[in-house]
């Protein structure tokens, strides 16, 4: 996990409020430090101090006050490579509040700042340490009782699973509905009860974190990267990668080349 951004301890008036309709790119976690009424996705939560979230990119949210003043640390980072299945591996649902019973993820979130902005020439691995951390911490006080429980569960962790092992394969949402004898409706719904986005929002996320992997090497030409990702109109993955990291493939590969 690499971070992009982080703030420890931020503050804003009572009346304090913020509107993301299209979410923030790449995942992020929120760790709210005063009471808190907090939207996410078509869900409002009024959160209590020292409450979690872990959204995932581009979700839809909003954060405000709720009669005292507003405090929050926070997080904006990327995944790398093995991060999806880790945090997989963890069985948590993004974007619904984690009540954390001791403060010890903020102060994680404080030791990650001060190496964030350090010269420390180790930082980069000492920070995916601490992220790794602050994960395990936030699993250990994760319950899953709120989320509704249906016998379709196993089937669609095991869509989800070769979605993000096949990204160049050609999914489509009839084809999955069909597979599991569901409707389109029922299934996408079913699909972003159990994990906060969309299945098409899965598919488009599992091609373009490959194509964010391979850019970083040198092995493929940006076309070849396109056909592994399911794309086989170049000028159409360049624009989807465009709109998903920000930056044109050739940027972003400029960018991240590991020599």
């Amino acid at each position: 996990m690499r971070i992009n951004m982080i703030g420890w301890h931020w503050t804003h008036p009572a009346d304090f409020n913020i509107e993301r309709p299209n979410g923030v790119h790449g995942m992020q976690l929120i760790l709210v430090r005063s009471k808190a009424r907090i939207i996410m996705g078509e869900t409002e939560y009024n959160a209590e101090s020292n409450t979690a979230f872990l959204t995932s990119s581009c979700f839809p949210h909003s954060l405000h006050g709720a009669g005292e003043e507003y405090a929050d640390d926070w997080i904006r980072f990327e995944l790398e490579e093995g991060d999806n299945d880790f945090l997989d591996s963890l069985g948590m649902e993004f974007n619904v509040p984690v009540k954390l019973p001791t403060d010890s993820v903020s102060e994680l979130i404080r030791i990650c700042r001060d190496i964030y902005e350090s010269d420390d020439t180790e930082k980069e691995a000492i920070i995916r340490c601490l992220m790794t951390a602050i994960m395990l911490q936030i699993k250990s006080a994760y319950s899953p009782k709120h989320r509704v429980q249906t016998h379709y569960d196993s089937e669609l962790d095991s869509v989800r699973q070769q979605i993000y092992d096949s990204p160049s394969y050609d999914w489509t949402i009839p084809a999955i509905a069909e597979k599991l004898n569901l409707s389109v409706a029922h299934f996408q719904r079913l699909y972003k009860q159990r994990y906060g986005v969309s299945c098409t929002k899965d598919i488009l996320t599992s091609r373009m974190e490959l194509a964010k992997q391979l850019l970083s090497k040198n092995e493929l030409s940006a076309v070849e990267i396109s056909e592994k990702c399911g794309y086989t109109d170049y000028s159409h993955f360049s624009r989807v990668f465009l709109k998903y990291a920000c930056v044109s493939p050739a940027k972003y590969r400029k960018d991240h080349l590991k020599n």
